[in-house]
């Protein structure tokens, strides 16, 4: 099966988003303080990352912390110290709340009120010119996933205390923001037209496709092709099925052979498959 069939959880109490628009409303709102945590979940590919970023650019000055997976509990709080009162936005949390100290020190951090107060009681924060053991924060919080597992009742508290956005934007929505960056037309044309042949377009596409057309490959379509499908083979299949000068079902069987090697039945296996899941 294609990679693009994996599909991104949610709780229950999640509100589901579907345009760019709308989501830039609670990110804006959060930015500003209005609110105090937001979860944001959603696939990958979507630009997430980049619609936070860009929002603490346009309504936050600038000024926030950004923390990834890979980050120590106490390196956090460190940060947290050195940017209170600046939006946080923690990315990837999918690392992040697996490790204990790192969830005990989010709770109070993503409490649902203006004022929070965090604490790290250890000797490293006794003297010395790092942080105090304890200090307040008008942080508003960003939390950002691609997942959300409720793996125990520490994580179950984050999740209580956040607005949760469910951010599902289909292929053509994906497709109309990316032209809001992608500099490659040629590139953006193709993505457009095999929009159908997939479940979930991905922005990364476009900026890959785009190196590689700048780098100088020719078969940079067929690469394309096989990111987008996940298998050679069926990037093949999507080609040829696509492919305007071929114009019957035998032209497209006999191109498929010519590429392939493989038999007539692989090729209508293999459309059928694209097809399931393209829906």
């Amino acid at each position: 099966m294609s990679r693009l069939r994996r599909q991104s959880t949610a709780p229950g109490d999640a509100i589901r988003v579907a345009t760019y628009a709308e989501l830039d409303r609670y990110v804006r709102k959060v930015i500003e303080g209005s609110l105090h945590v937001l979860l944001l979940l959603g696939r990958p590919g979507t630009g997430k990352t980049e619609r936070i970023r860009d929002a603490v650019h346009e309504y936050g000055g600038g000024k926030a912390l950004y923390v990834e997976g890979h980050a120590q509990p106490y390196g956090i709080y460190r940060e947290l110290w050195e940017h209170r009162d600046q939006p946080v936005i923690l990315d990837d949390l999918d690392r992040l709340y697996a490790n204990p100290d790192s969830v005990r020190l989010l709770k109070p951090l993503c409490e649902s009120r203006a004022v929070k107060r965090v604490a790290w009681r250890s000797k490293i924060t006794q003297g010395g010119d790092g942080p105090p053991s304890e200090f307040e924060t008008r942080s508003p919080v960003v939390l950002i996933a691609n997942e959300w597992k409720t793996i125990n009742a520490n994580v179950q508290a984050l999740e209580d205390r956040a607005i949760i956005i469910h951010f599902e934007p289909n292929n053509v929505a994906v497709h109309q923001e990316a032209a809001e960056w992608c500099t490659d037309d040629v590139v953006y044309e193709f993505v457009g037209r095999h929009l159908h042949l997939v479940s979930h377009v991905s922005m990364r596409w476009y900026a890959k496709a785009t190196r590689l057309r700048e780098a100088g490959f020719d078969n940079w379509q067929e690469s394309l092709l096989q990111m987008m499908c996940g298998d050679r083979t069926l990037a093949i299949v999507a080609a040829v099925v696509s492919d305007p000068a071929l114009g019957t079902e035998g032209e497209r069987v006999a191109a498929f052979q010519s590429s392939t090697g493989l038999s007539r039945a692989t090729y209508f296996r293999l459309k059928k498959r694209l097809v399931l899941e393209a829906i």
